[in-house]
Formats: structure tokens, C-alpha cells, sequence
């Protein structure tokens, strides 16, 4: 599997909300960062991860806007929109909507994602949801 294969394979996981299927695309060792700060470290941290994101959000739904590989790296350029209906970062849902472009770097070897580096408006995101600033 190519690197842009591997990462349309995540799209549609989490679009589908296959944490199974998703974590078979990360490697053991795998690391995320948001903002230049790991937030996690782990496949089975990542995953439990975007399962508390689907829970707070189980409408969302990612489009991709474009894409950008270069050997084992791909840029991810994506809009990403849905509704708060569960807690998320602690806060009380609000059943607001939100829609933001997102940018994400992903590094894949063997058909596994190892790393991430994921940019977004999480400002614009928590305005549109009423949560006020982001912790």
C-alpha cells in the first residue's frame, strides 16, 4: 500500500468510525502532535483518543481538500465539520455546529502510519461550538 493509499485508508475509518480499522494503520510506536506537542504516544492512546472525538462529535466528517506526498510523507489539507453532542475537552455539549480547514503531516512506512503533525483553527473550531478558549 502506497503512502496516499494509507492515508485515504485512515479517511475513511474515521469517517466510518472503524476504530479497528484505524488502528490497524497505526504502527505500535506511533506519535501524534498537535501544535508541535505530542498528545499521543501509542497506537492504542491515538485510537482511544478519537474515539472520546467521535463520542463529542459523532456527526463529524472529514472532506479532503487536497493532498501533497512526498516520498513517505503526505500532506493532508482538509475541511472538517460537525456537532457537539458530547463532552469534549471537559466542556458540556452545546448541539452547535462547526466547520474548519485542518492541515495534517503524515509519515507512513510499510503501509502504517508512525507519526502525525496535525495544524487547525481549534480557536475558530471553539468559537463556532460556544466553548470559549481551548485549554
Amino acid at each position: 500500500m502506497t503512502p496516499l493509499e494509507t492515508v485515504r485508508n485512515v479517511i475513511q475509518c474515521d469517517n466510518g468510525r472503524d476504530a479497528a480499522g484505524y488502528r490497524a494503520l497505526l504502527r505500535d510506536d506511533y506519535v501524534a502532535r498537535v501544535h508541535g506537542t505530542i498528545q499521543t504516544q501509542g497506537a492504542a492512546q491515538e485510537v482511544a483518543a478519537l474515539e472520546a472525538w467521535w463520542a463529542a462529535t459523532p456527526d463529524s466528517h472529514l472532506v479532503e481538500l487536497a493532498t501533497h506526498v512526498d516520498g513517505a510523507f503526505v500532506t493532508l489539507r482538509y475541511e472538517l465539520s460537525g456537532t457537539n453532542r458530547g463532552s469534549l475537552g471537559g466542556r458540556a455539549p452545546t448541539g452547535k455546529s462547526f466547520k474548519t480547514e485542518a492541515c495534517t503531516i503524515l509519515e507512513v512506512h510499510d503501509g502504517l502510519v508512525t507519526h502525525t503533525w496535525r495544524f487547525a483553527d481549534t480557536l475558530g473550531m471553539f468559537s463556532q461550538l460556544g466553548l470559549g478558549l481551548p485549554d
